[in-house]
């Protein structure tokens, strides 16, 4: 049973709100082949959290991008609401999709937002309960059934890749056939959930129109990456490739899989083109696992971008042993301006048992190298492991103070489903599985050396504190923000609504 509706996301002060969208006047049904697609707000945000946003950045759902793109082709009318993107509330979710009167509802589903989709879907069926709704995306493709037997709300879903998948189930949906013959979708018989066999996945991707960017509520003006991490806007992101060869413990590859695909350089360099030419974007953020899985083909793109002569600046991620100088090099003549390496931790041993497959002095080589080819490196990192213990925490902190970072971002270990740490979590009595808060911010799975989640939080605000209060780090910053006004009003804003946070009377009760 799905919670009440009161009681679901923290959606007690918005209850209200919502009552009042549900007594406006009835959807109007028959409206064929409209589409809403929804990116649902986190069940941990909330409202006052949006000063937060010019810090962390708010790029939207490449995935809802590309399957609108689709289905647009194919004839359906779409719309895309960017909740989770532009820090909508629920009762602000719910009005946007109301007032277009779909006869489809689509729900892009992360375990952090799978609770809140879940309540979008009953608010819509209690309006109009001939609105089908439909739910991708990891969540879902990681634990289908049980998605399904909590929220019986949602009505069919498709697991893995979705866009020719959700094609092929709403054909039949429409046509009252048969679900059964539908590859990859999610569906109920009964009481039973049903999930069908995969479908294959799309090869080549060139055969996908470009993301429907222009579907996006306020884009690119309202779309931006984290605070320092570009120099001037437009923004925009990207993927140029799907899948990744890699095998870390913590990381879900259940929705593109582990064989690498891509799109061509030319495919690529036309989109970027075509950006840059509507748009006017002047900052890319490709958001690939692995950027730089294959070498051959980066080059190609990187040579094909510096000839075209783009004047745009971009930053990636990279696996430490994926470079090389003369490959820095000419990244860096394409227009590369950060790369962000996934290190995670200061402890060989951590590696190993997060199946990193590189060690430390790759890590530090290829850090250094991407300092000497004039680019800005950001350093991923991760505590909170099973293995974790107070000197491998040690040692991170003194890795990240030893290398020539610009940047880090710091995480602490979150068991998402579809992960082989998650698999080994269940059988451990130290694991909370609760979904609302699964975010990287959150100790689940408490480390068998340390005393409390408590002790990790405190050695998570070390490290935080020690790395950034440096003077080299803080002139860096200075630095970026004289070069960048944009950012400087970004900071102003955000530094302001948290100012008007702290001083606005608090409602009791």
């Amino acid at each position: 049973m799905s919670a009440p509706l009161e009681d679901c996301g923290g959606l007690t002060r918005e209850y209200s709100e919502i009552l009042l969208i549900w007594n406006k006047d009835p959807v109007r049904v028959g409206r064929v082949k409209k589409i809403v697609l929804v990116d649902p707000p986190y069940s941990f945000w909330s409202a006052e959290k949006n000063y937060l946003r010019p810090f962390i950045g708010n790029l939207p759902s490449l995935g809802l991008l590309s399957l609108a793109a689709v289905l647009r082709e194919r004839g359906y009318e779409v719309i895309i609401v960017e909740s989770a993107s532009l820090g909508l509330s629920l009762a602000q979710t719910l009005e946007n999709i109301l007032r277009e009167n779909p006869c489809y509802l689509g729900l892009s589903c992360t375990t952090a937002s799978v609770e809140n989709a879940a309540t979008i879907a009953r608010a819509v069926k209690e309006k109009n309960s001939e609105i089908l709704t439909f739910v991708g995306g990891p969540h879902i493709t990681a634990l289908p059934e049980e998605t399904f037997c909590r929220y019986p709300d949602f009505d069919y879903g498709v697991v893995g890749e979705g866009e020719m998948a959700f094609l092929d189930l709403l054909e039949v949906v429409g046509e009252n056939g048969k679900i059964k013959s539908v590859e990859s979708a999610v569906f109920r018989e009964g009481e039973k959930v049903l999930v069908n066999p995969r479908r294959s996945f799309i090869d080549p991707l060139d055969r996908l129109p470009f993301p429907a960017y222009d579907l996006l509520p306020l884009f690119p003006a309202r779309y931006r990456p984290p605070f320092l991490n570009y120099l001037k806007g437009p923004s925009a992101s990207l993927s140029s490739s799907r899948g990744c060869p890699q095998a870390c413990t913590f990381c879900d590859r259940s929705v593109f899989g582990a064989r690498y695909r891509y799109f061509s350089e030319d495919y690529i360099f036309e989109l970027i083109s075509h950006l840059c030419r509507k748009y006017s974007i002047q900052h890319l953020v490709f958001a690939d696992d692995q950027f730089a899985a294959s070498k051959a083909r980066l080059i190609r793109l990187c040579e094909k971008m510096a000839a075209g002569n783009l004047k745009i600046r971009w930053n990636c991620d990279a696996r430490v042993d994926s470079v090389d100088p003369e490959l820095l090099k000419l990244m860096k003549r394409a227009g590369c301006w950060m790369i962000s390496f996934g290190i995670e931790s200061g402890s060989q041993k951590m590696l190993d048992d997060l199946h990193k497959g590189f060690d430390l002095e790759q890590a530090e080589r290829a850090v250094r190298w991407t300092k000497k080819a004039g680019l800005r490196a950001k350093g991923l990192f991760m505590i909170g492991y099973p293995g974790e213990t107070e000197e491998t925490l040690h040692q991170t902190l003194s890795l990240l103070l030893r290398l020539p970072l610009d940047e880090m971002n710091l995480s602490i270990l979150t068991p998402y489903p579809g992960t082989e740490i998650y698999r080994r979590a269940k059988s451990s009595n130290e694991f909370l599985e609760d979904w609302s808060r699964m975010n990287a911010m959150n100790c689940l799975l408490l480390p068998p050396a340390l005393s409390s989640a408590g002790t990790l939080e405190k050695e998570y605000a070390r490290i935080i504190r020690e790395f950034y209060m440096r003077p080299g780090v803080t002139f860096s910053y200075l630095g970026l923000l004289i070069r960048s006004p944009e950012n400087g009003a970004r900071l102003a804003a955000g530094l302001w609504q948290a100012l008007l946070n702290l001083i606005k009377p608090r409602h009791k009760g």
